[in-house]
C-alpha cells in the first residue's frame, strides 16, 4: 500500500508540475506592442510580431503560436476587441506561400492563439462549381460585445462575435459594379468607427455611412464634398478625445492619391461638418484607396490632438508626421525624415494609449530588408529604437493590448420632483487606455417604468417622470472596446422634491483606478475615508472639482464621507 501511495504521489507531483510548466510558458501578449506586417509579396504571408516593454522582439508571433497556420497574404488591418484580437488580409494566401492562410482571423489578444479562421468573407460559384471569393478584407469594427463589422472590397459583412460567424451584407455598402464584386480598388470599404448610437463607415465612392446598429440599416449617407467642378472623397476616419469625428480629404475618388488641403470635422451630435483648412508648409493626410492600407490618420486618447502622415502626394507621405492640437487650433510638423537615412513605411505609426508617445516604422528601401521600430514623444522627440533582425516586413500598423477595463464611479441618489432631467454619462466613467468619448453607453433595464422613461442619446441619460410619486433603479451599459461594466442610478422622484437637477451635484462622484482615487465635483469639501468596520483610513481636502489623490489601500469596498459645512456626500469606493 505504502508503495502504491508514492507512486500516486509521485505521478500528482509529475502532473502538478507538468501544468505549472505549461502556464509558465503559455505566452501571454498584454505588456508591450504588436506590429502587424504586410509582410513580403510574393513570397510570404504576412505576420505579426511583438514587441515588450523590456524592448525584446518575439517574431511571428502567429505562427509561433498556432504551429502550421498563418495569416492571409498583405494583412493589412489589426484591431483588438473585448478578448480578442481581428486580422484582415486582403487575400487568403501570398503567391508564395505554401500555406493557406485566411481572409479573416480571430485569436485570443493575451495568447495569440487562434480561436476561428476564415478562407473567405464572402463567395460566390465559380465556372465547374468554384467557390470565389467576392470579397476581400480591409477592416473591422467591435460594434458591441456580440457582433462586428467587417470592411471589404464588397461591402460591409455582419459579424456574430459570440458564434463566430460571418453573416449577410449590410444593403446599400457593396459595390456598385454588375457582378457586385468589381475591381479590387473600386467602391472599397475603408476604416470605421462607433461613436454613440450611430457606426460611421468611409465608402470609397459613396462617401462617410452612418449606420444604426441596433438593425444595421444605413441611416444616412454624407457625400465627401464638392469643390468647383471636383467631386473630393474621404480617405479615413478617427475621433479625437473630445469626441467630435474627423475625416481626411482625397482630391477626388479615383485612388490616385492625390489630397485635398483641408480636414473635415463632423460633429456627432448634429451630423453637421466644418471645414478645417491646412496651412501653407503643412500637408494633407495620406491617403490609400490605390493599394488600401489603414493610413497614418490617428489619435491621442490623452490630449485632443491628432496626428497624420503627408506628402506632396499620398506616394509620397514617408518623411513627415504632422500633428493638429484641436484646442490651440495650431498646426505644427513634428517629425521630418527628409535629411536621413530613414523613411516612415505606409502607415505604420499609430499613438499610445497610455503614455502617449508614437511609435513609428522606419526603413531604407524597398530592396533594403531593414527596418527600425522608433518610439517618439507626442513631440517627435526620439526616445529610443529597436532594432530588428533583417526581413521585408512591410509593417501594416501598431496595435497596442487593451489591458484596462472601465472604471464607473458611484452617484448618490437623485432626488427629483416631475420636471425632466439629463445625466452626462460620460462624467462618470473613465478607462485608462481608452478616451471616454468612445465608451458606448445603453440602458439594460429600468426597475419601475410606471413613474418614470429613459434613454440615452449622444451618451446623455434622458429621464422623464410620469408625474408618480416612487422610487426607480436604472442600470445603464457600458461598453469600452468590447470591455463591459454595469452601474445603476437610482431615483427618487416626490413633489416635494426640488423641481431641478443640479448636475453638479447630482455628478459629485468617487473612483478609484491605477493607485489614485478620483473625486468629482466636490472642491471645497473635506472628506473620510473608511473601511467596511467604520475604521478611519484617510483624511484629506478636495481643492477642484477634477481631484486625484495617490492612494495604496487593500482591496475591497470603502466608505467616502464628505463636507462643505453645507452639503453632505457618502459614496461607496471599490479598491481592486
Amino acid at each position: 500500500m505504502k508503495r502504491i501511495t508514492l507512486v500516486l504521489c509521485a505521478l500528482s507531483l509529475i502532473t502538478l508540475q507538468s501544468y505549472a510548466q505549461s502556464k509558465a510558458d503559455e505566452a501571454n501578449y498584454t505588456n508591450g506592442v504588436f506590429i502587424v506586417n504586410e509582410d513580403w509579396y510574393g513570397h510570404q504571408n504576412s505576420t505579426v510580431n511583438w514587441l515588450s516593454n523590456e524592448g525584446e522582439w518575439t517574431y511571428r508571433v502567429f505562427q509561433k503560436e498556432n504551429p502550421d497556420h498563418e495569416l492571409g497574404c498583405t494583412t493589412q488591418f489589426g484591431t483588438i476587441y473585448g478578448d480578442n484580437f481581428y486580422f484582415v488580409s486582403k487575400q487568403d494566401r501570398d503567391p508564395g506561400a505554401s500555406v493557406t492562410g485566411a481572409r479573416f482571423s480571430v485569436c485570443d489578444a493575451k495568447t495569440m492563439k487562434i480561436k476561428k479562421t476564415f478562407q473567405y468573407i464572402a463567395t460566390q460559384n465559380g465556372d465547374n462549381n468554384t467557390i470565389e471569393s467576392i470579397a476581400d478584407g480591409r477592416s473591422f469594427l467591435g460594434v458591441n460585445e456580440h457582433k462586428g463589422y467587417i470592411g471589404t472590397s464588397n461591402g460591409i459583412w455582419l459579424f456574430d462575435i459570440d458564434n463566430l460567424k460571418i453573416g449577410s451584407q449590410i444593403e446599400g455598402t457593396g459595390n456598385p459594379s454588375e457582378d457586385g464584386y468589381g475591381k479590387l480598388y473600386y467602391a472599397q470599404i475603408g476604416n470605421m468607427l462607433r461613436k454613440d448610437e450611430f457606426v460611421y463607415a468611409v465608402h470609397q465612392q459613396y462617401g462617410l455611412q452612418i449606420i444604426n446598429p441596433e438593425t444595421d440599416q444605413i441611416v444616412r449617407t454624407i457625400q465627401a464634398p464638392i469643390d468647383g467642378d471636383k467631386q473630393r472623397g474621404f480617405g479615413s476616419i478617427i475621433m479625437s478625445k473630445d469626441g467630435n469625428i474627423w475625416l481626411s480629404v482625397a482630391q477626388d475618388q479615383t485612388g490616385g492619391g492625390a489630397t485635398a488641403p483641408y480636414l473635415l470635422k463632423l460633429d456627432p451630435t448634429t451630423q453637421d461638418t466644418t471645414r478645417i483648412h491646412i496651412p501653407t508648409g503643412i500637408n494633407a493626410p495620406a491617403n490609400s484607396w490605390y493599394a488600401w492600407t489603414a493610413d497614418g490618420f490617428c489619435s491621442s486618447k490623452q490630449h485632443n490632438r491628432i496626428y497624420w502622415n503627408g506628402g506632396t502626394n499620398s506616394w509620397f507621405s514617408n518623411s513627415n508626421i504632422y500633428c493638429y492640437d484641436i484646442d490651440s487650433n495650431e498646426f505644427s510638423q513634428i517629425l521630418n525624415l527628409t535629411d536621413t537615412e530613414w523613411k516612415l513605411y505606409g502607415a505604420a505609426f499609430r499613438v499610445h494609449p497610455v503614455t502617449d508617445e508614437l511609435y513609428c516604422f522606419y526603413y531604407h528601401d524597398f530592396i533594403d530588408p531593414t527596418h527600425v521600430l522608433t518610439r517618439l514623444s507626442n513631440k517627435g522627440e526620439e526616445l529610443q529604437q529597436y532594432s530588428m533582425i533583417e526581413n521585408f516586413w512591410f509593417p501594416a500598423m501598431p496595435v497596442f493590448p487593451d489591458n484596462e477595463p472601465p472604471v464607473i464611479a458611484e452617484i448618490e441618489k437623485i432626488r427629483n420632483n416631475y420636471t425632466p432631467f439629463i445625466i452626462p454619462l460620460s462624467d462618470i466613467v473613465t478607462d485608462a487606455d481608452n478616451m471616454e468619448a468612445a465608451i458606448v453607453k445603453s440602458i439594460v433595464s429600468i426597475s419601475n417604468e410606471d413613474i418614470l422613461s429613459a434613454n440615452i442619446t449622444n451618451g446623455n441619460l434622458s429621464v422623464t417622470p410620469k408625474g408618480v410619486e416612487g422610487d426607480a433603479d436604472i442600470t445603464i451599459k457600458f461598453n469600452s472596446n468590447g470591455k463591459v461594466a454595469q452601474s445603476t442610478i437610482s431615483i427618487n422622484l416626490s413633489p416635494g422634491n426640488p423641481d431641478k437637477i443640479d448636475s453638479e451635484q447630482v455628478l459629485r462622484s468617487a473612483y478609484y483606478n491605477d493607485r489614485q482615487l478620483y473625486i468629482n465635483n466636490c472642491d471645497a469639501f473635506n472628506f473620510t475615508l473608511y473601511n467596511m468596520n467604520g475604521q478611519n483610513i484617510e483624511t484629506f481636502h478636495v481643492n477642484s472639482n477634477t481631484f486625484s489623490i495617490p492612494v495604496n489601500k487593500p482591496n475591497g469596498i470603502y466608505i467616502l464621507k464628505g463636507s462643505n459645512g453645507k452639503d453632505n456626500i457618502i459614496l461607496k469606493v471599490i479598491i481592486k
